[in-house]
């Protein structure tokens, strides 16, 4: 399956629209949004009018939690029914083609507002995925590329396609929208290709 991956968007409009755009001429099955669609609410009607559509799912972040779940009245006055209705779609973390998806690490509880705030260090990361079975793990929130396996991080950027190795496990960290990336994951394929875009 190839899905279009979308990390922390934060209202960036004109990013978002682009990456929709590219994601859909590399012919995308689904897109996952990775979580902290919100920035200040300014534009979120927008950025919800992008991505309702879409076929696919998302999980939520830490700028998004206060629009997920039980929505205080004084939150829910503030949003239309169509912004309200797209965050109460969002899950704490999804699973597709045996690969999982969540904003923050595995290890971490997305369920819980003190872990999806944690910047868990590399040596935290490693050590946190002894506590996932998944093979694949994709998860957003850090603003930058990383790659890591049980055992290391590896030295990877963001510069070249990756080909996951069957038989290890791997958590790929998936740059932000906002700062002009987005990503095509062939599950078939086991490739990760990372993708550049500008909004202009």
């Amino acid at each position: 399956m190839r899905l279009g991956l979308l990390a922390d968007i934060h209202e960036a409009i004109e990013l978002l629209t682009a990456a929709v755009r590219e994601l859909d001429a590399r012919r995308v099955e689904a897109f996952v949004v990775l979580g902290d669609v919100v920035q200040t609410g300014e534009r979120i009607t927008e950025v919800v009018a992008c991505l309702s559509p879409l076929p696919g799912v998302g999980v939520w972040g830490n700028h998004d939690q206060g629009l997920c779940q039980e929505v205080h009245p004084s939150v829910r006055a503030q949003f239309p029914a169509t912004v309200l209705d797209y965050f109460a779609r969002l899950r704490p973390s999804v699973e597709i083609d045996g690969c999982w998806f969540q904003h923050v690490d595995p290890h971490l509880d997305p369920n819980e507002f003190a872990d999806l705030w944690q910047f868990p260090s590399d040596q935290e990361r490693i050590e946190g995925m002894a506590k996932c079975t998944h093979a694949r793990v994709f998860v957003g929130h850090l603003h930058r590329w990383g790659l890591f396996t049980p055992q290391e991080r590896i030295a990877w950027d963001g510069d070249t396609s990756i080909r996951y190795r069957a038989g290890e496990r791997y958590l790929t960290t998936v740059h932000a929208v906002m700062d002009g990336w987005c990503a095509v994951l062939d599950t078939d394929r086991e490739v990760l290709e990372p993708i550049r875009v500008t909004g202009n």
